[in-house]
């Protein structure tokens, strides 16, 4: 990738997540973009470098990576309809880092002529391009304790994959999700947050965010300030840091859930702990 295209994209994921809807990148060049998607990036030890979001090598759809140094946790975020990965993995790559390696897959339907993109129904594609990500990355080992973050379509996505594969995927973050979460399919989840933008309806998040409480799932509710609806807000590396740090520090303690003979899975014992009343 050219240093031209480079600073572009920077500086357009930058501006564009303050105030953009789902169409991340909407006041960049397609043409620009869409180099992002047949970049090759260069092989570098993960601990090498400034933190930065790369494209990783060889992957169809996209997925964008979170390089330099990194914590010890799993974090995917998955974007919106018509959305685009890289900005937004972009407007927090620093509150990341500090929790673990985040990557950004791109969504697998094109919008038009791209390289926006949304969400096909198929989860376990989804599930393999995770696993297929963190294994370039350097992950050893079956991949398990991931954190799931969702944003609108991208927070649908996030749902289905915690329960099709509860015993990887851990932690959710659920932001301006078009529906109140189905918590009775997710009972061994350790934390959840749920998040909406200032201006955007937050009664959906507020309620999932109860209902999680009421299932002894650890929940609050965080508002993105100033944010539309797709949008991150006036700060989002502040307000993703406050999510992550709440996520990371109610987790429940146990053991993630285990396969059973019957191929059901076990949960853990649970207890509840609620967010600040004044996020209720």
């Amino acid at each position: 990738m050219s240093q031209v295209v480079l600073r572009t994209l920077l500086f357009a994921g930058a501006l564009c997540l303050v105030g953009c809807d789902e169409r991340v990148f909407a006041g960049s060049s397609p043409r620009a973009l869409a180099s992002t998607e047949g970049a090759s990036a260069a092989p570098s030890a993960d601990a090498d470098g400034p933190v930065r979001v790369e494209p990783l090598a060889g992957m169809s759809p996209p997925v964008f990576a979170q390089r330099g140094p990194a914590g010890p946790h799993h974090l995917v975020f998955l974007h919106g309809m018509c959305g685009h990965g890289m900005g937004y993995a972009q407007s927090f790559q620093f509150a990341a880092s500090k929790r673990g390696r985040l990557i950004a897959p791109q969504a697998d339907v094109v919008c038009g002529n791209g390289p926006w993109a949304k969400w096909s129904g198929d989860v376990a594609e989804l599930d393999a391009r995770i696993v297929a990500a963190f294994e370039a990355l350097g992950s050893k080992g079956p991949l398990a304790d991931v954190t799931l973050i969702g944003y609108s379509q991208g927070a649908t996505r996030a749902e289905a994959l915690a329960r099709r594969r509860p015993e990887r995927y851990t932690r959710l973050v659920l932001m301006g999700a078009p529906g109140v979460a189905s918590t009775h399919t997710l009972p061994s989840l350790k934390s959840t947050v749920m998040m909406a933008g200032e201006r955007d309806r937050q009664d959906l998040m507020k309620a999932s965010m109860r209902r999680f409480v009421a299932a002894g799932i650890p929940s609050t509710f965080i508002e993105l300030p100033g944010a539309t609806h797709g949008a991150m807000g006036k700060s989002p590396e502040r307000t993703m840091d406050a999510a992550l740090e709440w996520l990371f520090t109610h987790s429940r303690e146990g053991k993630a859930p285990q396969k059973t003979q019957s191929g059901g899975l076990s949960s853990p014992s649970s207890s509840s702990i609620a967010g600040p009343r004044a996020n209720q």
